[in-house]
């Protein structure tokens, strides 16, 4: 049961660790943009004077009380990801500190982008091990239950297009690589779960009271 439980955290972390070096991408984008959260976390960063990462994880403690409010199902993925992720990015953030952000706007649209498939790819490896979603994702989902009426896609644009703007307003950078991103990050999202044969609504994810009985228990039935 540990030895299972282990395999399942080790490959979150490296699922969050490869979002962190996706977040770094977006931010060495430049004045290109980035996509909506990362918007939002730049744009308190630049207010505040705290870095990228720290926004990040401002951020999601907020949104990890709204989700805690709004009974949301919580595992230890979700806490991994929140403290995770934020120092991931500033890790890789600081140790590139060398690179300049892009000052290229077509060079800064393909970075934004590639940003975006590596945050796809590493979404998948965080929601394989099924020990819960994301704070943001967490969120989506219960926006979704209280819009029955709208697609979940139609949420998740709904929420995103509402942070984007929050974030510009803050002084956060806006772009083609922003508008990009916007229009074809579900489509890299289903490209990353085609080359993966992954399916995101077959995953059953564990929440914490799960799994504390799952090891009391003895017994997984996740298989990696």
């Amino acid at each position: 049961m540990a030895k299972s439980y282990l395999k399942r955290i080790l490959l979150c972390l490296l699922g969050l660790t490869l979002y962190g070096f996706g977040n770094f991408l977006g931010v060495k984008a430049g004045g290109a943009g980035t996509n909506a959260w990362n918007t939002l976390a730049l744009g308190i960063a630049d207010r505040s004077g705290i870095t990228f990462g720290q926004s990040t994880l401002a951020i999601s403690f907020v949104i990890i009380l709204i989700d805690i409010l709004g009974k949301g199902k919580l595992g230890i993925g979700t806490v991994l990801n929140i403290f995770w992720i934020s120092w991931t990015s500033d890790f890789f953030l600081r140790i590139f500190s060398f690179l300049p952000a892009a000052e290229n706007a077509i060079l800064g649209a393909a970075i934004t982008l590639l940003g975006q498939l590596v945050l796809s790819f590493a979404s998948i490896l965080y929601m394989w091990p099924a020990l819960g979603c994301g704070p943001r994702d967490t969120l989506m989902v219960i926006l979704g239950k209280r819009f029955p009426s709208l697609p979940i896609g139609a949420v998740k644009f709904g929420l995103e297009i509402c942070v984007l703007i929050v974030g510009v307003l803050l002084g956060a950078p806006f772009g083609i690589g922003t508008v990009l991103v916007m229009a074809l990050q579900a489509a890299l999202f289903q490209f990353a779960c085609r080359v993966c044969r992954f399916e995101p609504r077959d995953v059953s994810h564990e929440d914490l009271p799960d799994t504390i009985r799952k090891i009391k228990g003895g017994n997984s039935s996740h298989v990696l």
